[in-house]
Order: C-alpha cells, then structure tokens, then sequence
C-alpha cells in the first residue's frame, strides 16, 4: 500500500514487527529462513519457494528501513547472509523470474543499509584523533569528528542535522568548511551510497547557500559603506569586489508579526525608500515600483545587522497600491503641523515616500533563534541598525528541494541501482568485452522465468509487426528497416530496452531526443502489459521538458501531466497536474481529516492573533502587572498597596471615577520614587543583583533606583520568554497540522497522478514532490539532456519504485551549470570536487571490476553539412557520420564559403572594472562586424525566420553589447534565462538603459527585412541549431588568454550548432594555444577557410571579388546585400526597370515600381489613377444613378465598380430598428444585420442603490450562443454618488457607495466676486475680497467706498436706467445701477412668453401691462425677473436701509444678522444684484463663519493630539536624564548632559510653538468677521467712510482662541514640572542657575497668560476656560512657593497667596458644581490644591473621562444637522434629525441648551441665518 494517509499506519506494522531493540524481529526473521530453508532442501519445493524469499526479503528491507537502530544490530547481518545464501541456491536459469529478481534486489538494499552500522561507533567509543589518523593528516572532518571540534553550530558529521540555509554561527566562524573530494580513495567518513549523498549534499550547498554565507560575511568589511553610505559609485565597487548581486534596504523596522494560515509567521518589515525613489511623488513612486523586479514574491532576503546576527526570509507579498485605490487625503492646507491630512499610514512599498512595507516570512518558521531574534526586533521603537539583503540571483526554490531530498535520503537510502550508482571495491562484476553486464529491467521478468515480450508496431512503418524480448531480441537490421531509425538509433533503443540502467550517448544533431520519444512511445504501447505505471519524463529546464513533452503528445498520447507551474507552453498548459488535480473531489475521509486540521488551525489562529500582537510591542504596565500578580502575589500585593479605582455615580447621572491606580503607583516606582502617603527612609543606593533581590527582598518599594531597573528588566524578560515557548508551541503545532492538510491534499494529487500515462517534472520540481512522487508505482525514468543535470538533482530523481532509468545526454558537450569556479572540472582546485561532473559523465567514466558500463552511442548526424561537421569529427567524434541529407544543405546566400574564420587582431575591450564583471568581456570591432554580416544576410531573402540565424558569443559582456546595436534594428529572439542575466549584469554595473526598449519584441519594425534574430551565450543554447551561426570569440589579447572557451565541451557546443553555414570571427593567436582549437584552426587552414578578409558573393555577379575586412567594407561593397553595381533587371510584374543597386533576386521580387499605371478596368473607360505596384481593385470614380437596391432605397452615387452587380451593394442609408435581445432602438446603417449588432445604448435599468445603470448595454447582458440564453450582470453602478453636502452646494463625485459616508467636499469653492474667485477647497473657509466695491450710480455723488466683502455703504437708487439697448436701440427697462438686459427681454422686443410674465406677485401685473418708469424690472442671473416693489419686499429691504414715508430709502440700517434669501422661483441666489447686496453679503458672512467654525474645530481636534504627544516627550525627556545622571554617578559634572539638557530646552520650545499658532489662526483677527472689521476701520481711515457697521462680540467665536490658550498653559506647566523633575539631580548652584535663565521667565509668562485666560474667559462666559486658567494659575504659584530657589517672598507673603489660590480653587468647585460638562476638572483642582499642601508628587495622566471630553469636543462642530445659539451666544450644532429631543448644556458656559420633545430649551434660539446660508447658498 502507497496511501500517504496510511503510511504512518503501515510502517507502525513494521515496528511492531522490529520490537524493542530489534529482538522481536531477530527472531521472527531467523524462524522465517528456517522455514524457507526447510522447504527448498526438498526438491519438489524449491521451486514454488520464489514467492517465500521474494516476502522475506521485501519484508527486512521495510523493517530494517523504518528502524534506523537496526544497522548496529550484528544478528539482522547474519539474517541478510543466510538470505544471500537461500537466493544462490536457485538455478541460473530461474534468474529471470520476478520474484527472484526482486529478490536480489531488496537483498542489496538490505546490505547496504546495513553497511551504515561499520562507520557508527560503540559507546566506549575512542577519540576521533584514534579512530581516524590517517583521515585526520589529509583534511578536517566534520562536525565532532575533527580534533578541533565543531566549526560552528551547523557543523555535524550526519547531513541529517545541518539546516539549508547558514546559521549566524556559520556565517561569523572563520574556518574552512569540510568539502569531501571526488576522489573516492580519499577516506571519508561515510562509505557507499551514503558517501555519494553526503558528497553531493554538501558541494551543492556550498555552491548554493555558501554563496549566501559568504555574501553575508563580505558585508562585514564594508557595513559603513553599503549599508549608510551614500556614494553610489563607492557602493558599486564593494560589489563588484564581493562578487555578488544582492540589494540592500536600510534601516529596517519590524512592524509587527502576524499570523498566515497557509505562510505560518509573517513578519510586516518597513525599510527607508531608496534615496531616488524618495524623491519622486505617489504616482512614480507606484509606478517604479511596479515596474521594479526588487523584493519580488518569493525572493530570498536576509535580515542582517551590524553584528552578522542573520534571519534568512522570503517574501511573502508586495503590494504597490494605485493611488485610485489609495485613499489619501492631502488637502491644500498651508498649516504646516495642523495640516487635517496626515502621512499616509503604511501600508505597501510606494505609499509613503520615506519608508517602504513589504511582508515577509521565515525560511525555518520553527527556529527558536530567529523567533527570538524577530521579537526583539519588533519590540524596538525606532529603527535600527538592521539592513534587509535581497539576493535576486539565487532562487531559494531551486536548490531547497534537492537538498532536502538529499538529506531525506541519506536518512533512509531507499534508491534502485545502488550497484550501479555506488560500487562497492572488491565486488565482482560479470562483464563481457571489458564492459559489464547490466541486466534487463525487473518488469521485463515474469513469474515464470521468462522475459517479457515488447511489440514494438507503434514505432515500424505501415505498422509492420515486429517484437522484441530480452531473450529473442529485435535485430539492428529489421529496426532499421522498418522503421525510421538509422543504425545507431535502432542499437541505441535495443540496448536501451535490454538494460536497467541504460546510458544514450548522442553528439550533436544525431536524434537523442527522437530515440528518448521512441522509447516513450513504445513503453507506452506496452504499460498495460509491463504494469509499469507512469512513465516519469525529467529534464533540467522547463523550455527541454516542454519540448520532450510535446513531442510525446505529437505521438498520440494525451494522459500526461506536467508538474510545476513555469510551463509557457500552450499545449501543456491545461495538462498541469493544478489544472487536472482541481477536479479531482476528496473522499469523505480525506474531507473529514481536511475539517479537523483547518478547525485545529482555526484555534491555533486565534491563540497566535493575540500572542503575535503581544510580541509585536513592548511590555506595557499591564503585561508586568499580570505577569506578578500571576507569579510573585505576595510582593505584587505589596507593589500595588493603596491602589484605588473607585466609580461612583452622581445626581445626575453621570460617572465619576477617583483613583490612584496601579499604573500610577508603578510609575512612581519605575521612576524610583516612594508611593503617595508612605515614607521610607533614605537608603543607600545599592546595588543587589537579581539573585538577591529574588532571594532577599519582599518589599520592592524597599529598592534603589538601579535594582529597580534589575527587576524590571528580569520581569520583561521573563514575559517574553513565555511568549516565546508559547509561541515555539504554537508554530510546532501549526507545521504539523499543515502537513498533514498537504497530505490530504496530496492524496488527491496521487490519484490524479496514478491515472496519468506520462508525469513530466524538472529536476527541481521532482525533488519539491519527492514525497508524493515515492508514493507511485513508476517503473521507469527517462531524463533528458542528463549530462547537463547535476549528480545531487538526477540522484533525486531516482525513485524507489523506478526499475528501468534511461539517461539520454552527451558528456562531451556542456557540464552542468553551477556557480562557484573553484568547485568545477574546469579549475584545477575544482577537479578535486568535480561537482559539475554529472552522474551520466561519473558512470560513464565508472569502473566495474575494470570494466566499463556500456553506452548506446547514436553515431549518424542530420544537422550540420558535413564540412561543418568535421570541426567536431576529427576532434571529438571520430565515428560520427553524415546523413546524406546534410550533403544537400544550401549553399549560404551572399557568401563565398559555407564555413570561414574571419582572423583579426583587434583587441578586446580593456576594462578596469573588477569581480564579477572581470569575466564579463567584450569587443567593439567584433560586435560591429556581427552587425554588418546579420544585415547582410537578411538582405539575400532566404533567412526570414527567427530560427534562421544566430548570433552566439561566450560572454555576457558581448551579449549586451550586440542587444543594444540589433535592438534599434531588428526583433531579437533573446532566451529566457540570457535575458535574466543580462538584466542582472546591468543591475549591478547600473548601466540599465533606459531608452532600450523591452525584449524580446513582439513585432518587426517598418522597414526592418529580418523578421528576427537569435543571440545567446554559448552556455544557453545547447539543444538549440539555427541554419546560419555566426559566432564572435570576443577574446583577443596579447596574454593569449582564451577565456570560456578552453574547455572542449564548451567549444564542441560553438562548433555544432550550424546547419547551413558558420563564421566565425575572432583572433586566431589567441585561440591557438588550446589543443582543440589548434586542430580547429589546422582543419580551417587546410580548406583555406581562415583569413583576414571575409569573402562575399552577389548572386547576380558572382564572378565580381567581394572580401570585407570591417564593418565600413559591407556599405562600400555591398550596401544592398549584392555588389555596387545596379540592378537595371525588368520587374517581373510589370516590365519596367530596377533602379535599386545589385541585389539578391527575393529583394528583386519585392521591389515597389513607383511609374503610373497603365492597366484599364473591362467595365469601364475610366483609367487607373494608382501607381504601377498598388492592385487596381475595382473602379472608384463616383457616378449618380437611379438604381433602386433590393432594400428600397435609391442612394445618390455609387462608386462605378458597385454598379456592375448591386446585389453586392452595401446600403449606407441610415434606418432605425428595435434590437431583439435588450428591446433598444439603434440607428444603424441599413445593411447591418441586426442580429449581430453590438447595442451601443446605456443599460439603463434600475439598480438596488435607486441609480439607472450607466453602463453599456452590452456590458451588462451576455448572450449564451449554445443555449440562447441571456445573462443579465450590472456588476458595481458606476454612477457618481450625487448626495448633497451640507456645506456647499456640490454633491458627491464618487462612484455610488451606498454602504459608506461620503467624504469632505474637495471641490474648488465657487465663492466669486467681480474681482477674483476664493482660492481655497469647498470645506474650508474663504478669505474676504478686500479690493473696492465696483457699485456706483450716476445719481449718486461717488459709488460705494467699502471693500467687496463689506455690505455696502452707498443707498441703492430707484430710478429707471436711462441707457439703451444697443441692439434694438429702446431704453432698458432695468433700475439704475444694475445690469441692462438684452434685446430678448425688451418690453418693445420680447416675444409674447416674455411680455406675459408675471412681474408683481401681488397685484399680478405682467410685463406687458408694467409701467416701467413707475416700477422697473430688475433681472436675475438665473434668468427671471420681477419688478423693483416685489424683490424689495422680497428681500426684506426694510430691515436693512431706513425706508422713508414716500417709500424712498434714506440710509442704511446699523448691520444685523440676516437669512440668506434667493430667486423667488428658483432660489437662485442674489449676489450679483448690487441693490441687496448689503443683505447678501451679510449673510455670506454668515455662512464663512461657519465653515470656520468647522474648520478649526478640525484644527482643535489635531492640536488635542499634538500637546498629549509633547506632554508625553518633554516627560520622557526628563526621565531619561534622571537615569544618564544616575549612571553617570557624578552628581557636579552637568557639562556631560549639557546636551540632553538643550534637547528638552529645545522640545519645550517646539510644544510652545505649536499652541501659540493655533491661537493665531483662531484668533478674532482671523475670522471672517473679523477680517471684515479690519477692512471697515482701513476705510475709515484711509477714505473717510461713515459706514453703518456694527460689529456684535457674539459673532466673533471666542471659544478657540480661548482653548488654544488653555492648552498653552497645559504645554506651560509640562515644561515647567518636568524641568523640576530634572533639576533635583543637580547641584544646588547648577538648580539656580537654570532657575534663574530658565525657569523664572518663562514661570513669570506662564502666570500672566493664565491671568489674560482668566479674564477673557470671564467676560466670555466660558466657565471651562476660566476653570482651567484658575487652576494652572494656582499650579504655577504653587511650584514658585515650593521649588524656587531665587524667591524673595516673605513667609507672609507666601500665606497670602496661597489664601487667594485656594480661594479660587474653591470658586472653581463651585462653578463646576452648576455645569456637569466639566466635572472631570474636579481632578485637577484636586491635584492644585495638593501642589499647594505642599505634596511634591504631579500625575500627567488624563483620566478617561477628560480623554473622553476632548473626544466630544472634536465632533463638537461637526454637527450635519441644524445649528442653534445658546443665549450667549455660542454655537452648537444638534445631529440626526436636527431637532433637541435631550436636554444639555452649553459646552462653552454651561447654559441650558438643546431641550426635550423638540422643545428647545429657554434662551436657545435657531441659528437659522447659518442652516439658510448651507441650504440656499448658490454662489
């Protein structure tokens, strides 16, 4: 059974079996053989004994590999032995039965697992130095092995135990790590298969996760410089030196940690933005972001600081929000700290342009350092010293897999071919020829002794029959014959079918992966048969497995599944095992073990949600407070005497709560103060350690300052460490229950898979579902291109149930890739590693008992003509053959010779830059000439294709080099993996070229004949041919240093790739000194196809010598792909002669002739008016007929060609017609079928919000072809918000969103005057017009001398306007001074609506019937008008101007508060009416004053925060110089905190400066009214004016100014206190000193502005001002009496003053006694007249009620509803409905206001000028 969910059931069977040490199974096994034996010594027996032998043997292996302690138990070996023997005793001829054959098999394994008990030492073991002297003379083992002890702490000798990624420890040890060497005479401490895994395990982490140490630990150098420095180009060198490509992020703050369900721990990390993304705005910050390939998911990223201390994380997600879906509210305020919008809280990489947040989670989620390390990262404040290291090269997914496959491994061996992949010194091998004998297959075996037999018609011609078996093989001659197979193929897939491990050998363009699909194909026809399972297809590169697998599905077979989701195949994209799995439904088991892991998980979210959040911060008073109630009671009962918190209620019904709480009570104690009431005598400051104080003391009141600290930072710690294990517990936990939830998943995964023909996997991909993948019954493995696999990745692969491996590859050609130099066959220091040497390379090279394994070798090549071909024959291949196809491959077009070098002496680029770009090369002369050959080449007309030519060069450097000169020419086709290094390369030199445009690009350019090119290095195009290969060398020097190119396998690779043709350009000399490029240049210089000049052919004149030399020589010789001469040839189309020069005949056959036509049309006599190359198509002169279509209608004209056949006709006519699907009418032309017509109408259909949808008709309705069917989706109504603002006239702009508030109105204010238009958002106040009123009249002496803003001073005229209408040349029927209408509104003119209009709404009197010159009409800007007497009764003009007897106006009225009114019919308003405009403006007034009021009750509500935050800070600051002078220990030297001293100075500065402008901007002189009496007294007194304008104090809103000055004396007595705090740890001289430059001055403000508080607040009314000024005057004389050392004050002096304080503190009870509102300042009058008992103890803490006023007072002008005045006045808003249901009182003076059943209370009086000014304000 293979079930995962039943895996740990099946192998608790196994330990049964096993028993305590193995002794339960000793005995079981030993009476099992017993049997076995006694049944094979009778002869009729023995042969039905195959199955016995076939169940022991299976049966010991699952025991003995479920129970690792059975390798040390001696007797299991003697089983295996007595085993051995049983399985020798059976005839040779029974060798082929299965169960035999399994058999052997599993008795291998069972020896070699065995084998791991000869390297375990005894108990009594001796030291290592004796164990192992040889060993320890040649290297240093590993772990405890060496003499010198582990290396670090992730330094073992069992790869079990050392972690992927390098710990802290292994990143800051300076010894050299243990790598294991190749050769396998040196002595290990592994042997067999384990030695195998151990090697390989840690070479590839070396090359991986050592490149990260190393990375690290380079960083240490030159921390200063990458990680604070500034200089980019210094950065950039120590980069290129540590010869890495990493990003770093400075200044790194953890958020917070959360917890995933699915990503376990995730940790929010902030980092400050890149200096030059700092400077951009949102929208390019969003935008650069986006665009970047930094921090992408998934990336590898290492938390470092300047210690090496490293966390190694991955991110988890990016987000980079769109500033339409950021809600950031920036509004243009001038105000500076009082700005209403705030930075934007983090939340993604762009949104704030000093720090970033990106999420990120651990590599090991259950490492106990790291969580550790992450919880006192996230309890900093600030942040720190920390820097984020990003590797975008190393892909963690890539190599973690592998290597944890290994490991697993090397825990339990279970791999097949262990003979094979490990062989054993001394073993005896069969072999045959010098090479052994591999045997067949265990599937190809049955029962009865037999070999299977394969029919192998899937594959022969005609389906020809033909079979083959191991024991009556297929012969060469018939495969060959009737199939498609060449000789080497057919012998390649024979003995391929005949062997368990077959190797296929295949040079360059000889079919490998045709023979790998053969075999496919025939594995497949035969599964059935076989009973082999899927067939596991793996390969290196998802590009190799893509092609393998559409090659299979070319074949017929559909059931393959691809695992890994990097496929870009559209063929395959819908064969993913994703894909596939997501119909697969889970059984109700699985669903049932689902439910319990998510309801675990479920509880586990919870408990983390609050932990996290705990660890997230610091220990707060609260965590302490629990942690000692919990565990020290005694002394927590002790710590926290006296503690009150007592909540009363009172007649009123409100909350008082009096207290003195624990957190006062700890504060006293932190800051090693005594408690309120209790005295303890002056101790001298010790300083117990935490032993004692634990064991000592039982009082911790009873402690110095110092232990203080001692225990409080134990008392931290010790809370952390419990979140810590709690945490440790919980993260346990988590990672089982979701692997068990992967398994259940996977479950479903494994079904899906069984049903699968074919799973094809990288080797990555196989090794991240080894776990899954082990659970299959695969029998065979096909791995692709497996010279180029790494050993660790192809080991991997092996599953336990594979019993037939088939590696295809060529070890000649390229190694494997990796990254480290000195682990690779190519240096000296890496042939001792040989880590890129693949398996397919070792076993070929292998020796068995001194013979070799055999290689099936495909020996016939179809690529390359054979001239190319004998470049590698007479080198590599000397079997190698030619397919006579080859010898018909094309001449190359536009060249002399197929084959040809051309040898220059042009040097390489010289370059001073260092590490990694050192082996970035490239050459100038080179790229230039690969240019002009490709440009060329495209202009012969044969290479069209992308695939035609290709450009390939050994070096990145070149690579970039020729991208850019191709990329403003021609489409380039640049590989995937190319293309990531290039961009890499340039990352890090940061040379990225902005201008080149992305690649590879989609199109060609006009104008551009190659539709594209290839270019790559040599490394990335193995597999791949193009029919021309042009090949730049780059290297040219006078070092003769080759480079890359020195090794044959990267040389044979170059040379192999061309089918057609090849040239090769580069410096003979320097190539010459490697041997193979010696034979090279010997057969080029044979053939003369090496020179200094490259030799061109025109096709039209070949005999004319063409040789080029640099890249000038093709536009001199050649510039059109031919010769210099011209064409002159006859166009073919029309007879007329070429003017191009010499060209190739495809560029000859495309020419445009640009002559006039001479063609004529058969219907017509009308001529051709195009040119000579365009297609005439048919007549379009335009004639007029009477035609009649078979529509109906008659067009005017038709072109003459629509008139030979009109049922062809389109009808243009346009006809309106109703649409079947949606029932709107269309107007369409009338040939469109209406059927097929797209509805253009909006949708139009109510929505569930009231709104019509205003989306397109088609948008909303999709048709169902198939079933006719209609669907109706209206998806999110897109129509603006439209509900009205209640302080303006806008209405909401925003899409409609009924469940959510609308916003402040951000509109521009359309307040305007005939001067200018108010500058300033909607919701803010606007600042009066202060130029001169234009109103004047003739029969006025001078016009009106006030501001605009003013009402105005000039009486308005009655008399009727004597102007004209210039158009209709009539008098205007308008009053003087207003605006003349048009000709339209003439009484003489107008037309009859006009004259019948209604201009008296009294006596009804029209226009026609109105005497002018009595009563004139005044018109409106909305376009209505009545007559003078009916708007001025209208507009109430008697309550503004003093009206006469005879009706006539005398003077204006003394200014009053008046309703804003408008049109009579429309409401529109009157302000352009200079008549009413005293009125108007007064009114407008109004209504700024109200936007005022809401606006700085916004201010109010930030200057709230502001002074808390500050209060907080200066108390801190003083804190924290209490404990620098306390460790200083030197009560004299305050020049050493000088500067801590300056920074509270200079704070204390800042909090006064941010009260002092709030006062300002609220002050009288900045309010609407304010401003306008400025103006007033400015015209009196520069022109004279007698102007009527009273102000009234009640408009001017006191109540801000007078709360600004509050806070200013809380800002006051927080510095004051605090410096008294600080001032007690000095000398007595340094205390005067300060008092005296200090404190005295500032103290002497402070009483005066409470006295200036004190008085405005009295005269205003406002009792919570004035109680809070007499209570800060009563503090500050208080802390004079008490703490001055400069006082002059008598002791009588001192008795009075403090008589008149107290006096006043009383009067404050009182007062408070008659206005609830303000009862939470009963606490502060208490503390005042504590000060003044002379108690030296001040708590800043804000009790909860006050927190709650000052909540209240932020919402206090907010009000949506109406607003009143109480009766002095005050503004007050009531919500809801607007209506007083409540009674209240005034929050200013405590008057009674709101009311009860909509009654408003006595003295309260509707505000309504300020409801009328929002409700009719049209402006």
């Amino acid at each position: 059974m293979t079930s995962l969910v039943l895996e740990n059931a099946i192998g608790t069977i196994y330990n049964i079996v096993y028993g305590m040490n193995g002794q339960r199974g000793i005995m079981f096994f030993e009476k099992a053989l017993l049997y076995l034996k006694q049944a094979m010594s009778n002869a009729d027996m023995k042969t039905k004994c195959e199955q016995g032998i076939f169940a022991i043997s299976a049966t010991l292996f699952n025991t003995i590999n479920l129970n690792q302690d059975a390798v040390v138990q001696n007797r299991f070996k003697d089983i295996a032995t007595s085993l051995n023997v049983c399985l020798d005793e059976f005839p040779t001829a029974r060798r082929g039965s299965l169960a035999l054959r399994s058999a052997e098999r599993d008795i291998q394994r069972i020896k070699e697992r065995l084998r791991m008990g000869d390297t375990i030492p005894s108990m009594a073991y001796q030291p290592v130095a004796t164990s192992f002297p040889e060993f320890q003379m040649q290297i240093d083992p590993p772990g405890d092995l060496s003499l010198k002890g582990p290396r670090h702490d992730n330094d073992f000798a069992s790869i079990d135990n050392i972690k992927i990624l390098p710990t802290t420890g292994e990143i800051k040890s300076d010894r050299a790590e243990f790598l294991p060497l190749k050769n396998k005479n040196t002595l290990h401490h592994e042997t067999g298969i384990h030695r195998i895994l151990d090697s390989q395990f840690r070479l590839l982490r070396e090359d991986t996760a050592g490149l990260l140490r190393d990375t690290v630990c380079a960083l240490e150098k030159c921390w200063q410089e990458l990680v604070h420095g500034n200089n980019k180009s210094k950065k950039l060198k120590f980069l290129r030196k540590m010869n890495a490509k990493i990003n770093i992020f400075e200044q790194v703050h953890i958020e917070g940690l959360k917890f995933d369900r699915r990503k376990g721990l995730v940790i929010d990390a902030s980092f400050t933005q890149p200096a030059a993304v700092s400077q951009m705005g949102l929208v390019e910050r969003a935008q650069w972001w986006t665009a970047s390939k930094e921090l992408q998911i998934g990336n590898l990223v290492a938390l470092v600081d300047d210690t090496l201390d490293t966390i190694f994380l991955l991110v988890n997600r990016r987000e980079v929000l769109t500033p339409r879906a950021r809600r950031v509210e920036e509004p243009d305020n001038p105000l500076g700290e009082f700005d209403v919008g705030n930075e934007p809280v983090l939340k993604d990489l762009a949104g704030n342009a000093m720090r970033a947040l990106i999420s990120l989670t651990p590599v090991d989620p259950n490492s106990e350092p790291d969580q550790a390390r992450l919880i006192a990262l996230a309890q900093q404040v600030t942040p720190g010293e920390a820097a984020l290291v990003e590797f975008p090269g190393t892909v963690f997914a890539s190599f973690e897999p592998v290597l944890k496959c290994l490991q697993s491994l090397h825990k339990q061996p279970n791999l097949p071919f262990i003979t094979w992949l490990a062989p054993i010194s001394g073993t005896q091998y069969q072999t045959n020829n010098g090479f052994v004998e591999i045997p067949p297959p265990l599937y190809m075996s049955t029962s009865r002794g037999r070999t299977a037999t394969l029919d192998l018609r899937c594959i022969t011609i005609n389906n020809v029959p033909l079979a083959h078996s191991v024991d009556r093989p297929v012969t060469v001659r018939h495969l060959e014959r009737y199939t498609t197979l060449d000789r080497g193929q057919c012998e390649s897939l024979i003995m391929s079918l005949n062997h368990e491990l077959a190797l296929v050998q295949g040079p360059p363009g000889t079919g490998k992966s045709y023979v790998g699909n053969k075999l496919v194909q025939i594995l497949l026809a035969n599964r059935d048969k076989l009973k082999i399972g899927p067939i596991i297809c793996v390969c290196y590169t998802n590009h190799a497995l893509d092609q393998f697998l559409e090659h299979i599905l070319d074949s017929g077979e559909t059931k393959i599944i691809r695992l890994g989701s990097r496929s870009k195949s559209v063929r395959l994209s819908e064969l993913t095992l994703w894909k596939i799995g997501s119909g697969m439904k889970p059984t109700k088991v699985e669903q049932k073990n689902k439910y319990d892991c998510h309801r675990i998980i479920d509880d586990i979210q919870e408990s983390l949600g609050t932990l996290l959040s705990q660890c997230s911060r610091p220990c707060e008073f609260s965590d302490i407070a629990e942690y000692l109630e919990t565990y020290h009671k005694p002394q927590h009962d002790l710590l926290f005497a006296g503690a009150k918190e007592v909540k009363t209620v009172d007649e009123e019904g409100f909350e008082l709560v009096s207290r003195t709480t624990k957190h006062d009570l700890f504060k006293l104690w932190k800051d090693g103060r005594s408690p309120p009431g209790r005295y303890f005598p002056p101790r001298r400051i010790t300083n117990r350690n935490l032993a004692q104080l634990q064991e000592q003391c039982y009082d911790y009141w009873q402690t110095s300052h110092r232990e203080r600290q001692t225990l409080l930072s134990h008392w931290e710690e010790s809370i952390n460490d419990t979140r810590r294990q709690e945490l440790v517990t919980h993260m346990e936990e988590w990672t089982k229950q979701n692997h068990l939830l992967q398994m259940q998943n996977r479950e479903s995964d494994k079904r899906c898979l069984e049903q699968a023909h074919v799973i094809g996997a990288t080797t990555t991909g196989l090794a991240t579902n080894a776990e899954l993948l082990r659970s299959l019954s695969a029998k065979v493995l096909v791995c692709e291109e497996a010279a180029e696999v790494l050993e660790a990745h192809l080991i991997t692969a092996m599953l336990p149930s594979v019993q037939h491996a088939i590696l295809i590859g060529d070890h000649l050609q390229l190694r494997p890739q990796i990254s480290r130099y000195d682990l690779s066959m190519e240096s000296e220091q890496g042939k001792k590693y040989g880590l890129d040497e693949s398996l397919f390379e070792r076993l070929a090279n292998e020796e068995y008992s001194g013979a070799k394994i055999p290689i099936a070798k495909l020996n016939v090549q179809r690529r390359m003509h054979p001239s190319i071909a004998s470049l590698v024959r007479d080198t590599l291949y000397p079997h190698l053959q030619d397919h006579p196809d080859t010898k018909n491959h094309p001449e190359v077009t536009g060249m002399r010779k197929r084959l040809f070098w051309l040898d220059h002496t042009k040097h390489e680029d010289s370059s001073a830059k260092d590490g990694q770009m050192q082996t970035s090369k490239c050459n100038e002369y080179e790229a230039n000439m690969v240019v002009s050959l490709v440009r060329h080449l495209s202009r012969q007309g044969p290479y069209t294709g992308k695939d035609d030519i290709a450009v390939i060069t050994p070096y990145l450097g070149q690579l970039r080099k020729l991208r850019k000169k191709f990329s403003r020419t021609y489409d380039l086709v640049i590989g995937d993996k190319d293309l990531e290094e290039i961009e890499s390369a340039e990352e890090l030199e940061g040379e990225v070229d902005l201008d080149m445009p992305a690649f590879p690009i989609g199109e060609a350019k006009q104008g551009c004949l190659l539709d594209g090119i290839r270019i790559a290095t040599v490394d990335n195009f193995q597999g791949e041919e193009a029919k021309v290969i042009i090949v730049s060398l780059v290297r040219s020097n006078e070092n003769r240093n080759c480079g890359f190119l020195k090794t044959s396998n990267r040389i044979n690779v170059l040379l192999s790739r061309a089918q057609h043709g090849m040239y090769i350009i580069g410096d003979s000399q320097t190539s010459r000194g490697i041997p193979m490029w010696s034979n090279v240049i010997g057969i080029l210089q044979k053939n003369d196809n090496i020179g200094p000049t490259l030799p061109l052919m025109c096709s039209r004149h070949p005999n004319t010598p063409i040789n080029v030399s640099s890249p000038d020589d093709f536009a001199r010789l050649s510039p059109e792909g031919g010769c210099a001469e011209r064409c002159n040839k006859r166009l073919r189309k029309c007879g007329h002669a070429c003017v191009m020069k010499c060209h190739s005949e495809e560029l000859h056959a495309i020419v445009k002739c640009y002559e006039d036509c001479t063609k004529s049309f058969s219907h017509c006599d009308h001529s051709c008016p195009k040119r000579c190359w365009q297609d005439c198509g048919g007549c379009q002169v335009r004639i007029t007929t009477n035609i009649t279509l078979p529509c109906g209608h008659s067009p005017k004209s038709l072109a003459c060609h629509e008139t030979i056949d009109i049922s062809k006709v389109k009808c243009r006519a346009t006809v309106t017609r109703l649409l079947p699907d949606c029932g709107h009418q269309a107007t369409v032309e009338c040939h469109v079928d209406i059927n097929t017509y797209r509805c253009k109408s909006e949708c139009g259909e109510p929505l569930e919000c009231g709104h019509f949808c205003k989306r397109k008709c088609t948008d909303c309705r999709k048709k169902d072809k198939a079933s006719d069917t209609i669907t109706v989706d209206h998806k999110k109504c897109i129509v603006a918000c439209g509900r009205s603002y209640t302080t303006c006239n806008h209405s909401c702009k925003k899409p409609c969103h009924p469940d959510t508030p609308c916003s402040l109105c951000e509109m521009p204010c359309e307040v305007q005057c005939t001067h200018s238009r108010c500058p300033n958002k909607c919701y803010q106040p606007c600042p009066p017009c202060q130029e001169l009123c234009t109103w004047s009249c003739q029969h006025r002496k001078q016009g009106c001398n006030m501001p605009c803003a003013v009402p105005c001073d000039l009486v308005p005229c009655s008399v009727r306007c004597e102007k004209i209408i210039p158009e209709c040349g009539h008098r205007c029927p308008s009053i003087c001074g207003e605006v003349c209408p048009g000709k339209d509104r003439c009484q003489q003119c107008a037309n009859n609506d006009i004259l019948d209009r209604v201009l008296d709404l009294i006596m009804f009197t029209t226009y026609r019937e109105a005497n002018l010159d009595e009563d004139p009409v005044i018109f409106l800007s909305c376009g209505h008008f009545y007559s003078v007497e009916t708007l001025d009764g209208h507009m109430d003009l008697k309550n503004t101007y003093v009206i006469g007897e005879d009706g006539a106006i005398m003077g204006p009225k003394s200014f009053e508060r008046s309703e804003m009114k408008g049109c009579p019919d429309c409401r529109a308003p009157l302000r352009n009416i200079h008549r009413y405009n005293r009125a108007v403006k007064g009114a407008l007034l109004d209504e700024a004053t109200k936007r005022f009021v809401a606006y700085a009750g916004e201010l109010q509500t930030k200057l709230v925060k502001d002074v808390e935050e500050k209060e907080r800070k200066l108390e801190d600051l003083a804190n924290e110089f209490v404990l620098a002078f306390t460790d200083a220990e030197d009560g004299t030297l305050v020049s050493k905190l000088t500067a801590r001293l300056d920074g509270y100075k200079f704070t204390a500065s800042q909090a006064l400066d941010i009260t002092t402008r709030f006062v300002q901007l609220v002050s009288k002189a900045e309010q609407p009214y304010g401003k306008v009496a400025s103006m007033i007294i400015d015209a009196r007194r520069r022109r004279n004016v007698t102007a009527v304008f009273d102000l009234d104090n009640t408009v001017i809103q006191h109540g801000f100014e007078l709360r600004g000055r509050s806070f200013q004396l809380r800002i006051w007595w927080a510095i004051l206190w605090n410096f008294k705090v600080l001032a007690a740890k000095l000398a007595p001289k340094d205390v005067e000193e300060q008092w005296r430059i200090f404190v005295s001055p500032r103290l002497e403000k402070a009483k005066e502005a409470s006295t200036e508080l004190m008085q405005k607040a009295e005269s205003s009314k406002s009792n919570r001002e004035l109680v809070e000024s007499m209570i800060y005057h009563a503090q500050f004389r208080a802390l004079e009496l008490s703490s001055s050392p400069i006082s002059t004050m008598t002791e009588a002096d001192k008795a009075r003053v403090l008589a008149d304080e107290r006096k006043n503190l009383i009067r404050c009870c009182r007062i408070i006694s008659t206005q609830r509102s303000i009862k939470y300042l009963l606490e502060d009058v208490k503390k005042a007249l504590d000060l003044l008992g002379g108690v030296n103890f001040y708590s800043f803490v804000s009790s909860e009620e006050k927190k709650q006023i000052y909540e209240a007072m932020a919402t206090e002008f907010r009000g949506t509803g109406h607003w009143y005045y109480c009766q002095n006045g005050h503004p007050f808003s009531i919500g809801n409905c607007g209506l007083p249901r409540q009674l209240a009182r005034c929050p200013e003076c405590g008057a009674p206001v709101g009311g009860q059943n909509y009654q408003a209370a006595a003295g309260v009086r509707r505000a309504e000028d300020m409801d009328a000014n929002f409700a009719r304000l049209r402006v």
